[in-house]
């Protein structure tokens, strides 16, 4: 017995339902034969797709690989005549040298934002270090400050009670209060 798959009971199917229609309608039987030839172009489509899935992606050779890593570095833009020229030099298509400078830029541009982030993230650890000695610092001269601040304020008052107990005359005599 043999399995039919999605596409083969799907089109038997139709073949079935066409050969009733065409009993019982024959208006609509130019329908059902459009149908089945657009099933059958769509499964060549198909089966033509698969074929061209399956070749090889054709590689460059390693001195088509130098030669254009060379030219890369000169520039990175490609003229339409410049990649005409390299395209000839090289035995390839200009469609693929179009697409290697753009596959290589991106790539570049991916390094480009990498070195970048590394040299951002290392300036930030700097300034991080930086700002937490600067706020260790800080704590430390507010403590400090808060103990002259105390000390302050003791030698104040103590001048203070030491003026109202005593006085002090212009021939620099003192005299404690009777």
């Amino acid at each position: 017995m043999k399995r039919f798959s999605s596409s083969d009971s799907f089109a038997a199917s139709v073949s079935i339902s066409s050969s009733k229609e065409e009993e019982t309608h024959k208006p609509s039987q130019g329908y059902a034969r459009e149908f089945q030839a657009m099933l059958d172009s769509l499964e060549e489509e198909d089966n033509t797709e698969e074929a061209t899935h399956t070749l090889k992606k054709r590689r460059l050779t390693l001195d088509q690989v130098k030669a254009l890593e060379k030219n890369f570095e000169v520039e990175n833009k490609l003229e339409p005549e410049r990649k005409q020229k390299l395209a000839e030099e090289l035995g390839l298509q200009p469609r693929q040298v179009a697409i290697w400078f753009q596959n290589r830029r991106a790539r570049w541009k991916t390094k480009q934002l990498e070195r970048e982030y590394v040299a951002l993230k290392a300036n930030y650890e700097a300034l991080k270090l930086n700002y937490d000695s600067l706020e260790r610092q800080n704590e430390s001269l507010t403590l400090q400050a808060d103990k002259d601040k105390d000390a302050t304020v003791t030698v104040m008052q103590l001048a203070k009670s030491w003026v109202l107990r005593t006085k002090i005359y212009p021939k620099g005599m003192l005299l404690s209060p009777a």
